[in-house]
């Protein structure tokens, strides 16, 4: 049986060393996030929001509280079962498109499907597919320096999407892209939230992302507020 939550949060505390300062990232986030939700997540720089979206990738643990993503108790994992969750469960999307400047689109996306397991003969095979599900067909064999930052993130988009994922994790997705750029990019994951009934989380400084969430959240010196 399916999880009622894609994510199930009490609680969560996370705090770093700066120097001799201690500084308290989050205290005590509760968050539920259902199937199928587009939840926003907006706030000022410092505010807690990477932190929380590295929580929920299982790139970092919590000092405190409880953590489930996907049925997976991210509280109690090993750092093994960790690696295994962010292969199995979770897709990512930075700012800064993290591409591999050697490898074309389709060898870029083709690396999910290695994570998982799969050949490369494969692997390639499908990702020219979800490239060209996004609207990529003609950008397959070409290199990121080859393509403009909007085509960029969509193959972004795209490895990140390739394993069908049961959360997408996007910090910042607009970020390095221009204004007519961010509503494509926004509209394509409006898409595969729509169509693919994908889970998304976003986190964002614009304030024109609001209007592509099923939930808009503020996240504020580590609190939800409002």
């Amino acid at each position: 049986m399916a999880p009622a939550h894609v994510v199930h949060a009490r609680g969560l505390t996370r705090a770093y060393r700066r120097g001799a300062r201690e500084v308290e990232a989050l205290r005590g986030v509760d968050l539920d996030i259902s199937p199928g939700e587009l939840v926003v997540i907006m706030g000022p720089s410092g505010g807690g929001k990477s932190s929380l979206l590295n929580l929920l990738g299982g790139l970092d643990r919590p000092d405190g509280g409880t953590l489930t993503v996907a049925g997976v108790n991210l509280t109690t994992s090993s750092q093994g079962e960790l690696d295994a969750f962010r292969r199995q469960h979770v897709g990512f999307v930075f700012q800064f498109f993290n591409l591999i400047g050697t490898l074309d689109a389709a060898e870029n996306v083709a690396l999910a499907h290695v994570a998982r397991g799969e050949g490369w003969s494969s692997a390639r095979a499908q990702a020219r597919e979800t490239l060209e599900e996004l609207g990529l067909k003609d950008r397959v064999d070409h290199r990121p320096a080859e393509m403009s930052g909007g085509e960029q993130q969509r193959v972004a988009i795209a490895r990140a999407v390739a394993a069908r994922p049961d959360l997408l994790l996007a910090d910042e997705p607009t970020g390095d892209v221009d204004a007519a750029t961010t509503g494509a990019i926004m509209e394509l994951l409006a898409t595969l939230n729509r169509d693919r009934g994908m889970t998304i989380v976003a986190v964002t400084h614009d304030p024109t992302l609001a209007q592509y969430a099923s939930r808009l959240l503020t996240l504020s010196d580590g609190r939800f507020v409002g």
